[in-house]
Parts: structure tokens; C-alpha cells; sequence
């Protein structure tokens, strides 16, 4: 390992470590001692590591008030980043409230990180291209049954028990904070992005199941027979041309294969 080498060594173990003794590297001077110096370091990393959370999880924000400062402060120091890039270093702050305390006593903390880490991830995502209903028009009727969709990989579900979208949408637009609301059974927040614009919403329960087999892959039939499992055989083929409508319009279809 050469000089310079050892000696960033030396100075990240002792920012990350928060240590309150210098390595030998650091020498102080009359404006500032060894202390100080990396006093500075130590604090300023830290900062920058919140200062990217408060970016990427304003919903939890919302919802912890107060105590978002602090909650914070407690992932910095329990989990020093280990990625080059930081704006991966909120993957870990959903699991880390389940089960910290007194974080996981409120477990809507963590599914608020859920949504959060959600949206800013499915704006990150690759871009990708998408169908219209004229292109999927073209399909042949006899190849309906057999057709397959492949959706934007972006797409992503969370599982709510709390009125979690409700914060998130307050953050976003900059409204009063809601009240907390538990739901009597769990919801299905849908995540995508069409173009540049990241959207969420809930998932009725049937919308929720077809489009969880769209994602394994399952026929354009097996979507509609989960439908008459729903709404009746009567209602199932115009539910699912309204589903798919919806969805080529918001862009979430990359395409299909017959």
C-alpha cells in the first residue's frame, strides 16, 4: 500500500469510527488543533448523509415530525454508508426501523421508508420504452389467449397497512400533515414512472391480483379467469380492456410477446 494510501486509510477509519483521537496523520496549528480538524470531518460527513435521507424519504418526514432529526441520526450512526455512490445509502432505513428501538414499536415508520425508497427508486430506473393501444391493436385476434405483458421494470407495489400515500402526497404537494389511519385490512400502493414523472396510487383488490400475474408472466386468459374469480364472467373481459387501457395509457407497458 503506498504513503497515500495508508494515510486515507488512516483519516476514513477515523471519520467513520468518530473517534475523538487523530490519527498521526492530522497535526494541528495555532487556528486549529488535530481534535478540531477532524471534529469538522466528522461532523460534516454525517450531515451530508442526512441531508441525502431528507431528499430521498420527505413522506417519512412528514410523518415523524420531530423525531425525524433524531431518527436519522440514529441510521447515520448505526449504519455507516458502504456504497461509493450516496445516493443508495437509504437502502437499508425501511429494514433498519423494523427493528430498531423504539422505531419498531411504530411500524408505519417503516412502511412510510417503503414508499419513499420506492418512488426515488423508480425514478432512477433505466429508462425504457413503452406501447400504445394502437400498437397492441394490431395483434391478431386468434393470439389474444397466449399473449403475455411485459411491464416497466420500474414498477414496484408496497403493502400498506397504514395511510402511508396520504403523507407522501402531503410532502409532495406541500399540504398539512394527515392524521395517522390504520386500515382494517392492508392496501396496495402502486409505483411507476411514465417518462420523467414518478406516480402512485391504490390498487383495487382485482386490479392488484391480475397485475401481480401480468408480472409472472401469466396469459392474457389467466388474467381474465382471475377476473371472473372477482367480478362474474359477464364482467371480467370488459374489466380487463378497461385495466389494460388505463395501463397502456400510463405508460407501463414495455411491450408483449405472443
Amino acid at each position: 500500500m503506498s504513503s497515500l494510501q495508508a494515510i486515507q486509510q488512516q483519516l476514513l477509519h477515523a471519520v467513520l469510527a468518530a473517534d475523538s483521537i487523530p490519527p498521526p496523520v492530522i497535526s494541528g496549528n495555532a487556528i486549529a488543533s488535530a481534535g478540531d480538524r477532524l471534529a469538522i470531518y466528522q461532523h460534516g460527513y454525517r450531515v451530508r448523509l442526512r441531508d441525502a435521507l431528507k431528499i430521498e424519504f420527505g413522506g417519512l418526514q412528514c410523518m415523524a415530525g420531530k423525531a425525524f432529526e433524531n431518527l436519522l441520526d440514529k441510521y447515520v450512526a448505526a449504519h455507516p454508508s458502504e456504497h461509493y455512490n450516496i445516493r443508495w445509502y437509504g437502502a437499508g432505513l425501511a429494514a433498519f426501523l423494523d427493528y430498531a428501538h423504539p422505531w419498531r414499536n411504530k411500524p408505519q415508520l417503516a412502511e412510510m421508508a417503503r414508499l419513499d425508497w420506492a418512488i426515488s427508486t423508480a425514478f432512477d430506473a433505466a429508462d425504457e420504452s413503452s406501447k400504445d393501444i394502437a400498437e397492441l391493436s394490431a395483434v391478431p385476434p386468434e393470439a389474444w389467449a397466449g399473449l403475455r405483458l411485459s411491464l416497466q421494470k420500474n414498477l414496484q407495489i408496497v403493502t400498506c397497512l397504514f395511510n402511508a400515500a396520504a403523507y407522501r402526497r402531503a410532502a409532495d404537494r406541500g399540504d398539512t400533515r394527515p392524521h395517522l389511519r390504520r386500515f382494517d385490512t392492508p392496501r396496495q400502493i402502486l409505483v411507476w414512472r411514465d417518462a420523467t414523472t414518478v406516480h402512485y396510487r391504490t390498487l383495487e383488490n382485482d386490479e392488484w391480483q391480475v397485475l401481480v400475474a401480468a408480472l409472472r408472466g401469466e396469459t392474457f386468459a389467466a388474467l381474465c379467469e382471475l377476473l371472473a374469480a372477482h367480478r362474474g364472467e359477464a364482467a371480467a373481459m370488459p374489466r380487463m380492456v378497461a385495466l389494460l387501457q388505463h395501463w397502456l395509457a400510463a405508460g407501463m407497458v414495455q411491450g408483449w410477446t405472443l
